[in-house]
């Protein structure tokens, strides 16, 4: 599995990733409130699209790591 994600906006309360999956018709956008995304993503009942979900992932643990939201992320598993 491959997922592009590439921020789209963020400003000081939310984010917002456009995301792909190359080679695949499958595409979207996730927007978000920064103070939700932890407990957005641990939640059993996520409603958030897998390819969102891991393009979030990554890009919040680096958020995390560095302060600053990347502009790119790419999920390879």
């Amino acid at each position: 599995m491959l997922v592009e994600g590439q921020k789209i906006f963020e400003d000081d309360q939310s984010i917002m990733y456009a995301f792909e999956w190359p080679g695949a018709e499958r595409s979207g956008e996730v927007k978000m409130a920064k103070s939700e995304v932890q407990a957005r993503l641990s939640a059993a009942d996520s409603d958030l699209d897998p390819a969102a979900a891991k393009i979030l992932i990554k890009a919040y643990k680096e958020a995390r790591a560095t302060g600053l939201w990347p502009d790119k992320v790419i999920y390879a598993a």
